[in-house]
């Protein structure tokens, strides 16, 4: 049987596509994520030559990593519904992509696009 929840210390021993498929799934339960907010904003990461945003499922997740990589950032609940009114177009029009569930000492995660990961939680949604 499986969990419904697992602990972080498990979900840190994931690879990054189960770790990124957790925070889908999060998202689409939960109906909230994290993200990174600095004094300018949503913290942005350059990968691969990408601006992209990383998002978390949980407080305690995001703070692991701000701990190691941004200890003046703070963790910030981002609804469902800012996502979807807000951010999104914005990111999308900045072509920020989504860095889901990023490890605190690898700044590894999955990255997306804005409209890869509306896509996936429509389908993620319509599931339920």
């Amino acid at each position: 049987m499986s969990q419904s929840s697992p602990c972080l210390d498990d979900l840190l021993q994931q690879d990054p596509e189960s770790r990124a498929e957790f925070c889908l799934q999060y998202l689409a339960s939960h109906h909230y994520l994290f993200g990174l907010e600095a004094k300018q904003g949503w913290v942005m990461l350059s990968a691969e030559g990408d601006a992209c945003t990383p998002l978390f499922p949980d407080m305690q997740s995001a703070q692991l990593w701000l701990s190691q990589q941004y200890p003046e950032c703070k963790p910030k609940k981002i609804t469902l519904i800012e996502l979807q009114q807000t951010l999104f177009g914005q990111w999308r029009e900045d072509e920020v992509l989504l860095m889901l569930f990023p490890l605190a000492d690898e700044e590894e995660g999955i990255m997306v696009k804005v409209e890869e990961l509306q896509a996936a939680l429509a389908e993620e949604q319509g599931g339920q």
